[in-house]
């Protein structure tokens, strides 16, 4: 199926050009590949993974990381009292095995955040964080990760049985 729309869009590109020389017909495989890869799935054993999806996850997930970093630099750099340490369960909604891995993995990851333990039924992670004044913001933050992990490397079905609430994550942050 993707080489069919592949073929259409070189027949679309070399229609725009008017001339089927060697140099448009290369670029224009080159660009049904970049359009396909962009916005198609592929499929690796069980996790699926949507380019778009996955770079607004990673991009997410790097500037929590700067975040967690400078947290943590400013306990280690100035205490100022007592660490608000501690651990939470934060049950995940829409994850399949390899979603919740991804999650978890992010989670370990970050500076300050640690998975301490992954409970199945009901899926469940266990977090220890370095800075837990708001326990809602944690949970938040990770609830986010875990719907941008799923819009990335979720099923069809896991991406459908997202929330409404969840439709916005991240862009409105």
């Amino acid at each position: 199926m993707r080489a069919v729309r592949v073929v259409l869009v070189v027949a679309l590109w070399v229609g725009m050009w008017g001339d089927a020389t060697p140099a448009n017909l290369i670029s224009g495989v080159a660009l049904g590949l970049l359009i396909v890869a962009s916005f198609d799935t592929w499929r690796h054993g069980r996790l699926v993974v949507r380019p778009i999806a996955a770079a607004r996850f990673a991009g997410y997930f790097a500037v929590k990381l700067v975040e967690a970093t400078l947290v943590v630099a400013r306990t280690v750099i100035a205490p100022r009292g007592a660490v608000h340490t501690g651990i939470i369960a934060l049950p995940l909604r829409e994850c399949s095995d390899a979603v919740a891995t991804v999650v978890a993995d992010a989670i370990s990851l970050t500076p300050g955040t640690l998975t301490l333990e992954v409970r199945r039924d009901p899926l469940t992670l266990y977090v220890h964080a370095i800075d837990l004044r708001d326990v809602e913001k944690v949970r938040a933050d990770i609830r986010t990760l875990e719907v941008l992990a799923v819009r990335a490397f979720g099923s069809p079905e896991a991406v459908a049985g997202l929330a409404e609430d969840d439709s916005r994550a991240w862009e409105t942050r």
